[in-house]
């Protein structure tokens, strides 16, 4: 069967961040370690690397954090945009400034409702950092604000990953 199937939310897993001092990889080895959950597939990680540790969440738990963010109040033009947008980041700027004030708006009401739902993820997964209980409220601390904005993103990536297709992956 080519297809992986979650047998258990029941699983956890430690994880470092590529934007932790500790951690040194190439744009490959990050893209790499992010699909595979793999270290292995970094290329150095220090005993100094911080580690979080997650557990992979449950449909139910999946859909309670959606709505908890807002499921059934997010914009669904905003979504539409979203989708629809161009890849190309020239392009994309081009495709903005033409949008309407109420697209505008409504592409960024959809983006606030995408940053609480990877809130409420990470809420729902995230059990200890450096083997200290913790929450996503030392996530929101950590600076500078562009390393807390990749730490969330590795963070949701690896909890989809692991509720999605377990600790083995794709």
């Amino acid at each position: 069967m080519a297809l992986t199937f979650l047998t258990s939310a029941d699983l956890s897993i430690d994880i470092v961040v590529t934007c932790d001092k500790s951690v040194e990889c190439s744009d490959e080895q990050r893209s790499t370690y992010l699909s595979s959950g793999d270290l292995n597939d970094l290329g150095e990680v220090k005993e100094s690397a911080t580690r979080f540790t997650i557990k992979a969440l449950s449909p139910s738990e999946r859909e309670e954090a959606e709505v908890r963010a807002g499921a059934y109040s997010r914009s669904e033009l905003g979504r539409i945009l979203w989708v629809e947008s161009p890849s190309d980041t020239q392009e994309k700027a081009r495709w903005h400034h033409a949008l309407t004030d109420d697209e505008r708006t409504a592409m960024a009401d959809y983006q606030a409702y995408l940053s609480r739902v990877y809130t409420e993820m990470v809420r729902s997964s995230l059990t200890h950092i450096g083997g200290e209980t913790a929450s996503v409220d030392q996530v929101n601390l950590i600076r500078p604000d562009g390393h807390r904005l990749i730490v969330m993103a590795e963070l949701v990536a690896h909890i989809q990953r692991i509720s999605l297709l377990g600790i083995e992956g794709k």
